[in-house]
């Protein structure tokens, strides 16, 4: 938020006389006080719970740490003393048709690259778990794979071992928007018996690479002919690969499963009939990542930006001194984006909120890492939230989804401010506000913001609905060595136009309704020139910000009033963290301005305001019958915006000011006269706590 004036009071708030206003004061300042209470405690609670969210993703959801700790290892335990493949047969015994020897060429060189990850366990992995998720339901239940025929080599032996193989490619139809807006979830579906050319003819593409091995505890082995039940656990290596040759992914897991099964002596073959899970057991599920350059530069990254966003707000809690942005060095503007010049003064301006999603610096930053750790993240969030959701409520693991489903909110503000970069590059726009279509890239609170975010936490089913109608083609059913996933077809790749669909529409129908609900707020926004740098000439993307508004006769524009205090804090953050376009004002709000400058000029003349100090005091009595005052929504009834008192502060003059920019880009504030405002006497003003007025 750069906080603001209330949306209601300025749509709709009646032009009423000073006997008027007057008596409706009493009436509905308990009103006013319950709307300010809650919107400013609704806010904060999102802010406040914006920032859980932060941390909770910089701490749980840290590759490194999770590695560090190394709860998965022991996931390990079966494959510790095996060193490859051909030692993993010789101690455990699989079935003829899911051996390692019939899968195909990429089944077994996923083997060997998970085998090679497991033996090295060195620094060119991530080794990641472990979650707990309850059974409670079939959902949950994969046991039903060890149900087969397993070849005993010795009679004899009292124990063995079992092993299974399952290797498949994973053949996808449509996506959200054709299974929307056209016929491939409605279609006839594909069976699980057909060869690829037939899947290819049905609209079928390759989408999954995967080689499911398990692997268990040793089995009593009873005498022949005898049922027999045994709890034994069960573990589970679930290779993925999302192009042909690419490294895989390993999905590690581990259940509890409960076998029948009887030995054949004729056979010499252990027959598993029946074998389920637990009910109201547990599967503990854990990852191995490829250790890639993306995910480790994200991880720096945000914990960075986590620094700097306590680093701003800690500096935006002070009035920052009116320092000369022409004349700063790079280096001098790199330091004062987190540590400026400061007063002792407090100034409570800027929120959290502003920082988190206004910021050029912290957006930018943020959506680097956050797109550079898509790569584990996008694939760690939908098979936790596969599990979680088939599991009992976890509130851990809520907030970890939710931490890593919010990150795409900064993709949002990102799209945004991208957007109203590339229209002002495109634009002809010489003047503020001459670009419409600036103003519609602008929300008028966080709060909108947030709303976004109801969309962004159905990323995983969003992802899950469009690969829906899909078949396992097995290498027992063909061949698949000559079948090969393309990486743009590949199960996350393959959805992401639908997602881009999704959050570009999102963003789209929030700023329609917001600008439509809220349109007199932005014609009102439109004509204060303040409002006309955030929404017009700068990357902001929220128009909002704090102070309240009155009406100057002689003046058709927007006036708005704040402290002389809160304006530099503000200044500093529209000079320091935004990108200002360099728009010039319009020349008839130059006009306008000069008019009132003259009218000031001339009423300052008058023997009553004589000797008076025209920028820091009125006179109480001539004030009232000429500013109507529509009272402002603040966070704080009793407080202004640097945390005082408003009966301690010195009352506003009536002089107006605007903001402007130069062809550079740098903030002026200059009056009807075009003086620009100076440094030494914002000093003198800070220190009287005087208010400025902003038309």
């Amino acid at each position: 938020m750069i906080h603001v004036v209330s949306k209601d009071n300025i749509a709709r708030a009646p032009r009423m006389t000073v006997e008027g206003w007057s008596s409706a004061i009493p009436s509905n300042t308990q009103k006013f006080r319950v709307i300010r209470w809650a919107k400013s405690g609704a806010k904060k609670v999102l802010s406040y719970m914006c920032i859980l969210l932060l941390v909770v993703d910089v701490i749980s959801n840290n590759w490194e740490v999770i590695d560090y700790i190394a709860n998965a290892k022991h996931l390990l335990t079966p494959l510790l003393d095996v060193n490859s493949p051909t030692d993993m047969l010789a101690q455990y015994s699989f079935p003829e048709m899911a051996s390692p020897l019939r899968a195909s060429k990429v089944g077994r060189f996923m083997i060997n690259s998970s085998f090679a990850s497991i033996q090295a366990r060195d620094s060119s992995t991530f080794m990641l778990g472990t979650t707990t998720h309850d059974i409670v339901g079939k959902a949950n239940d994969i046991c039903g794979q060890l149900v087969d025929k397993y070849p005993v080599t010795d009679l004899n032996a009292t124990t063995m071992q079992l092993g299974s193989v399952v290797d498949s490619i994973t053949f996808i139809r449509g996506n959200v928007l054709s299974h929307w807006f056209g016929d491939s979830k409605t279609a006839p579906r594909a069976m699980t018996s057909m060869n690829e050319t037939q899947l290819r003819a049905m609209g079928y593409a390759p989408g999954r690479l995967s080689t499911d091995l398990r692997l268990t505890t040793p089995v009593a082995i009873p005498p022949p002919g005898q049922n027999t039940t045994a709890s034994i656990s069960m573990y589970r290596y679930f290779m993925k690969g999302f192009c042909s040759g690419c490294v895989p992914g390993t999905e590690l897991g581990l259940d509890t499963c409960v076998i029948e099964y009887s030995l054949n002596a004729e056979t010499k073959s252990l027959d598993v009939y029946s074998s389920k899970a637990i009910m109201g057991g547990t599967h503990e599920l854990g990852f191995i990542f490829l250790r890639r350059g993306g995910p480790i530069l994200a991880l720096y990254t945000r914990f960075f930006t986590l620094l700097l966003l306590f680093g701003v707000y800690a500096a935006s809690q002070k009035t920052v001194q009116w320092v000369d942005f022409v004349q700063q060095t790079v280096p001098q503007r790199l330091v004062r984006l987190i540590a400026p010049p400061l007063y002792r003064q407090p100034c409570s301006i800027l929120g959290l909120s502003d920082i988190c999603f206004n910021s050029d610096v912290f957006v930018v930053l943020y959506s680097l890492a956050v797109l550079g750790d898509e790569e584990i993240s996008m694939v760690y969030s939908r098979v936790l939230n596969r599990w979680y959701v088939n599991s009992s409520f976890n509130l851990w693991i809520e907030l970890r989804l939710m931490s890593m489903t919010v990150r795409w909110l900064w993709l949002n503000c990102f799209l945004l401010k991208l957007a109203k970069w590339i229209c002002h590059f495109v634009s002809m726009a010489q003047y503020t506000g001459a670009n419409r279509v600036m103003g519609w890239l602008n929300f008028s609170s966080v709060s909108w913001m947030y709303l976004s975010v109801c969309v962004l936490f159905e990323r995983n089913d969003f992802i899950e609905f469009g690969n829906s109608v899909n078949v396992d083609l097995h290498s027992t059913t063909q061949n698949l060595d000559a079948t090969y996933v393309l990486l743009f077809e590949s199960w996350y790749v393959r959805g992401l136009p639908a997602l881009a669909v999704m959050v570009v529409g999102n963003l789209a129908v929030l700023l329609a309704v917001d600008h439509v609900v809220n349109r007199k707020w932005w014609v009102a926004m439109a004509h204060n020139s303040l409002g006309r740098q955030l929404i017009y000439n700068s990357t902001s993307i929220l128009a909002d910000f704090r102070g309240t508004v009155f009406e100057k006769p002689g003046y058709a524009g927007t006036c708005v009033k704040m402290k002389i205090r809160a304006w530099c804090t503000l200044r500093w953050f529209l000079s320091s963290h935004l990108t200002c376009l360099g728009l010039a004002e319009q020349p008839s709000v130059m006009r306008a301005m000069r008019g009132t400058a003259t009218a000031t000029t001339h009423k300052s003349k008058s023997p009553k305001r004589h000797g008076r100090d025209d920028m820091s005091s009125t006179d109480d009595t001539d004030e009232s019958h000429h500013v109507k005052p529509i009272p402002a929504v603040h966070p704080h009834d009793e407080e202004d915006d640097d945390g005082t008192s408003q009966c301690e502060t010195t009352p506003t003059s009536m002089e107006l000011h605007v903001v402007v920019q130069d062809r550079e880009g740098h903030i002026h504030v200059i009056d009807g006269e075009k003086r620009e405002m100076q440094a030494l006497a914002v000093e003198v003003k800070i220190l009287r706590d005087v208010y400025l007025n902003l038309g």
